[in-house]
C-alpha cells in the first residue's frame, strides 16, 4: 500500500515576469491551496564584475539608483501576481550571478516542500549558449520540481 502524497504547504514559485515564466503562478497557487503559502522569487541577474585584464569599450554598468529601482520594479510586478493568489504569499527579489542557483538557495534557505517554474522550451544551441535555469533546478533540486511548459512546447 502506497502513503498518500505529503502536502505541499510552502511553495516557491520563480518567474522571470515574462508571461511565458508568469505561467507557473496560478499552478504554485493550486499546490499551495487552500491553506498554504507561496513565495514569488524573481532573480535579476548580476554578471560577474569585468576583468581589469579585458578592456570593456562603451559597458555602461549600472549606478546604485537604477539598481535599485530595477528591484522596486520587479517587486511591484510581483506584488501585482501575489494579490490574485488567494493564499498566503510575499515576494522576493534577489540579484544573483546564477539564476538556477538562486532559486535552489532560496527554496533551502525557505525550506519550501516543493518549487514551480516555468520553462521556456528553449532547444539546440538556444540552450546550449543561453543555458537553462529551469534544467538545472530540476537536476540539483532536494525537493520536488513542477515544470509548466512553454505553450511553443506543444
Amino acid at each position: 500500500m502506497s502513503k498518500p502524497a505529503p502536502a505541499l504547504s510552502r511553495v516557491l514559485c520563480a518567474t522571470d515576469l515574462t508571461d511565458f515564466g508568469n505561467r507557473a503562478v496560478p499552478f504554485a497557487f493550486a499546490l499551495a491551496a487552500p491553506k498554504g503559502h507561496v513565495t514569488l522569487l524573481h532573480v535579476l541577474h548580476r554578471t560577474s564584475l569585468p576583468s581589469p585584464l579585458v578592456p570593456h569599450y562603451g559597458e555602461k554598468r549600472a549606478s546604485a539608483e537604477e539598481l535599485a529601482a530595477e528591484e522596486r520594479a520587479a517587486a511591484g510586478r510581483l506584488a501585482a501576481l501575489a494579490a490574485e493568489g488567494g493564499v498566503g504569499c510575499e515576494a522576493r527579489v534577489v540579484r544573483a550571478a546564477r539564476v538556477s542557483q538562486a532559486i535552489l538557495d532560496e527554496a533551502g534557505r525557505l525550506d519550501v516542500d516543493a518549487i514551480c517554474l516555468a520553462t521556456h522550451s528553449r532547444a539546440g544551441l538556444a540552450q546550449l549558449m543561453l543555458g537553462s535555469a529551469a534544467h538545472d533546478v530540476v537536476h540539483h533540486a532536494a525537493r520536488p520540481v513542477l515544470l509548466i511548459p512553454s505553450p511553443i512546447a506543444r
